[in-house]
């Protein structure tokens, strides 16, 4: 079994050569950083610098190619996935919609809907609007935000996916920093879309419920 400090002699050997980090962990079975320990004092000559450059930059231009040919091939994907899907009826929007609630919508007292999701929330308005019938007067929307974030510009933001005054939102609520760390942060926050009917509730919770009957 070959000991530690022959690896490090080994890898040192090739390095002094002018072989890449790369290069050497193909022949050393150690991880690219404890080459790059190793062989920390090394110096290069110009040749072989110069030499890895081209190397460096050929591997760059295969990383290239190849994230160009990904792309390529998830265009393709995508074009023949969205042929799949044909024109919804007012039928299939309300199942979509229920389906949609069932997740993300309230299940007592009124009926609200919540995701900082803008496409989600543009589907849901259109269901309350063409589908369950809610009237204009009848739809309040308030901004969940994070403390510190400008509300001014989430409440515009929003404003346009919805297509409701800034003037008709409820009273933002804010949530304050925890000691833990985000890696996410809503910059938009989340919108609830609350809607003031007992009835309008229990009507989809009806529509959940025969989506769910022949699975039960």
């Amino acid at each position: 079994m070959t000991k530690k400090w022959q690896l490090k002699e080994r890898a040192k050997e090739l390095r002094k050569k002018g072989f890449s980090y790369s290069e050497i962990i193909k022949q050393i079975p150690v991880s690219k950083s404890t080459i790059s320990f190793w062989c920390r004092d090394i110096k290069l000559t110009k040749k072989q610098i110069t030499r890895l450059g081209s190397l460096y930059d050929t591997q760059f231009r295969g990383a290239k190619a190849n994230q160009l040919k990904r792309k390529k091939e998830i265009e393709i994907i995508r074009k023949n996935a969205k042929k799949e899907i044909k024109k919804l009826s007012n039928y299939e929007i309300k199942i979509i919609g229920a389906a949609l609630y069932w997740a993300e919508g309230s299940k007592v007292k009124s009926s609200s809907f919540t995701n900082s999701d803008a496409l989600l929330i543009k589907f849901i308005m259109k269901w309350y609007r063409d589908i369950c019938k809610v009237l204009e007067n009848k739809i309040k929307p308030y901004l969940h935000l994070h403390t510190g974030l400008d509300e001014k510009k989430a409440k515009k933001y929003w404003s346009k996916i919805i297509n409701i005054p800034v003037s008709k939102f409820g009273s933002t609520f804010f949530k304050k920093e925890g000691t833990g760390h985000r890696k996410n942060k809503l910059y938009n926050g989340t919108l609830r879309i609350q809607v003031n009917s007992e009835d309008l509730r229990h009507k989809i919770l009806a529509w959940i419920e025969e989506i769910c009957d022949p699975i039960n």
